[in-house]
């Protein structure tokens, strides 16, 4: 593993969207006797029962996606533990969406339970207005093109761009029905991927400003510590780790829009162009490596291979 080792390393940090239930498999059994443990926190501070979720969900009647979230957050706060106890350490982290929760929690400015606490209040203070907002991908369109695509697709103010993820990968948030009907027109316009996002909220667009005043006053009552690694903005590009920048990304993280392309190219300008994905999965490695495609990715399941390996 020596070879994996360098200080200067980005550590991403996924936001929501992903299903970990076929990813289990990737955890050994010391691994899952650690995510039981995990489980048993979950249940005692939300009342879900995540293990029953991730193993035996098909016979289970629950709300799937607050599962799949706090799923997430709850094993990529393991993966990272597991880069960190083989000397693999961030010299920056970058948090895509909600990935900044996860990635302040691994940093230590906040409690795993502070964690948990934010993502239910994130899932519950938009149901009200849940029904007609959504979120949507386009791949294979410049974000000049969306701008066309959402011009000539719908009225002003339903449809924004919530993340420039690389030249031709952008999501969109807003009115539901705008949405879709974009995604129509995208396809039929070429676009090689238009498709909707699973989700009932319109985050990273003012939509997701309705209701924010539960957040904002859990974040107000939450005890926010500096960082032990910065953060880099995927707003502003700079530099965060002190306590009251941090609390303030926190509510800038849910209704404005991101630039993971711009922030992942900062990254690269300062000299670090080797990155560490925090998840299961590689989806942020597959829209980060489309940015430079010199710089170096480390998924974990090429982690897990390369320690069997030793």
């Amino acid at each position: 593993m020596n070879k994996l080792i360098n200080p200067q390393r980005a550590f991403l940090f996924q936001g929501v969207g992903a299903d970990y239930r076929d990813c289990l498999g990737m955890f050994e059994k010391e691994r899952l006797d650690i995510l039981k443990q995990y489980c048993s926190i979950v249940k005692d501070e939300l009342g879900l029962d995540l293990l029953a979720y991730l193993f035996q969900s098909r016979e289970m009647e629950c709300d799937g996606l607050f599962y799949d979230w706090i799923a997430i957050y709850t094993c990529d706060y393991m993966v990272y533990q597991d880069y960190v106890d083989a000397g693999i350490r961030p010299a920056m982290m970058a948090g895509y969406s909600m990935g900044l929760i996860t990635a302040m929690a691994c940093g230590q400015s906040i409690t795993f339970l502070d964690g948990l606490r934010m993502l239910r209040t994130i899932y519950e203070y938009p149901k009200g207005y849940a029904d007609e907002c959504g979120m949507g991908v386009i791949v294979g369109k410049t974000y000049d093109e969306v701008c066309d695509l959402i011009a000539k697709g719908t009225k002003e103010n339903d449809v924004f761009i919530a993340s420039e993820n690389n030249e031709s990968c952008l999501v969109l948030s807003g009115v539901k029905n705008s949405i879709e009907q974009v995604l129509r027109i995208a396809e039929q316009e070429g676009a090689i991927k238009a498709t909707a996002i699973n989700t009932p909220y319109g985050f990273h667009s003012p939509y997701a400003a309705r209701g924010i005043k539960a957040f904002i006053d859990l974040v107000d009552e939450t005890f926010i510590r500096d960082g032990e690694t910065p953060i880099v903005s995927v707003f502003t590009q700079t530099f965060i780790q002190n306590a009251s920048d941090l609390r303030d990304e926190l509510i800038k993280n849910m209704a404005s829009p991101m630039n993971w392309k711009a922030a992942i190219q900062q990254i690269g300008d300062w000299g670090v162009e080797s990155f560490v994905e925090v998840s299961l999965g590689d989806s942020l490695t597959k829209i980060s490596r489309m940015i430079n495609l010199n710089y170096k990715f480390l998924t974990y399941k090429k982690f897990l291979r390369l320690q069997s390996a030793q």
